[in-house]
């Protein structure tokens, strides 16, 4: 009769090993992505926001590049415009300098925003790796393979993040700003199209192929 309550105690000593295990690879998961106060987690957690920040800088820097270049662009066209029409020194050429310098800053401004954006995409994304993992956990994962999986995904969020960065930008805000200029580049713009088209017009035409052999006179 005494037999009976081995069965048991066997049961819950197995459940609570799994449940210790589960711990234990709970408290690794979030370990991993800097969560908790050991000396190891903290420097998990240093290293992710070093990389976040890192992320943000180069996507702003990617699209700080491509708008300084914009800028260097619409300059020289508002330039050579003012002068065409001799509206340099003038009230014309300070309202649309000024009108220039305003583009420009709104387009620090957006490009912060849009950095922050590839910032807190990657931010989250681990955020969510390390959720569904602890769910993994929970449902019977063992916590090798958890930690392999949380490496694996924070790789591929980094690396996307990385790419994203290389490709930030605000496009060239200048375009329809309202600056003197742009009537004359669409104009030349225009023209150059037309100037294309009456070219491709004025080629010579190629025979038709398909049609061989010799041709013969019938009666």
């Amino acid at each position: 009769m005494s037999g009976g309550g081995g069965g048991g105690g066997d049961s819950r000593r197995q459940q609570a090993e799994l449940e210790a295990k589960k711990a234990a690879g709970r408290s690794a998961l979030n370990q991993a992505f800097g969560i908790g106060d050991d000396p190891t987690a903290q420097a998990n957690k240093s290293a992710r926001d070093e990389l976040y920040s890192t992320v943000r800088q180069n996507a702003f820097d990617a699209g700080k590049r491509r708008l300084d270049e914009s800028q260097g662009d619409a300059k020289r066209n508002l330039k050579f415009e003012l002068f065409a029409k001799g509206l340099g020194g003038g009230s014309v050429d300070v309202d649309q300098n000024a009108l220039l310098d305003r583009t420009y800053n709104q387009g620090i401004i957006d490009l912060g925003a849009k950095a922050d954006t590839v910032r807190n995409t990657l931010k989250s994304g681990d955020e969510s790796t390390r959720l569904n993992l602890l769910q993994s956990i929970d449902a019977g994962m063992d916590q090798g393979s958890a930690l392999s999986s949380a490496i694996a995904q924070m790789k591929n969020a980094s690396d996307t993040a990385a790419a994203e960065a290389t490709g930030a930008t605000v496009g060239d805000i200048f375009t329809n700003a309202g600056l003197l200029y742009e009537d004359s580049v669409k104009r030349k713009n225009q023209q150059a199209a037309r100037d294309a088209w009456t070219t491709m017009l004025s080629q010579p035409r190629s025979a038709s192929a398909g049609a061989s052999g010799t041709i013969t006179s019938t009666r």
